[in-house]
């Protein structure tokens, strides 16, 4: 970290830079994972409000 003359704080990052293939790979986890979390959101949702969803589930063998 250096001091300019105008007194302000410069940072410098001396960690080398991600490729845009790791920036696309780690924005892909991250929104597939938040996808898959809202779907989950709607089913219990689903599942919660809707009787046949709900004894479509159980007749499955899938208790919530």
């Amino acid at each position: 970290m250096t001091v300019s003359r105008s007194k302000r704080f410069v940072f410098v990052d001396k960690k080398p830079n991600l490729s845009k293939k790791q920036v696309f790979i780690f924005g892909s986890i991250i929104a597939s994972s938040c996808l898959s979390g809202a779907l989950l959101i709607a089913l219990y949702i689903e599942y919660l409000h809707n009787p046949g969803f709900h004894i479509f589930l159980q007749s499955k063998g899938i208790f919530l």
